[in-house]
């Protein structure tokens, strides 16, 4: 299994790197940003039905 980045680490990489800030589309990393957003969304949620 290869070890790929989450969103979220996609999203830090892009916001620290000017480079990959010029290369990215808006809609893109708007995109990034909703997928991060479920991902922790759906932590949450499966800790709660753990607990």
């Amino acid at each position: 299994m290869e070890n790929l980045a989450t969103p979220a680490e996609m999203v830090m990489d892009i916001m620290i790197n000017p480079e990959l800030q010029n290369r990215i589309s808006a809609d893109a990393f708007a995109g990034l940003l909703i997928m991060a957003d479920m991902q922790e969304t759906e932590k949450t949620t499966c800790c709660e039905q753990v607990g």
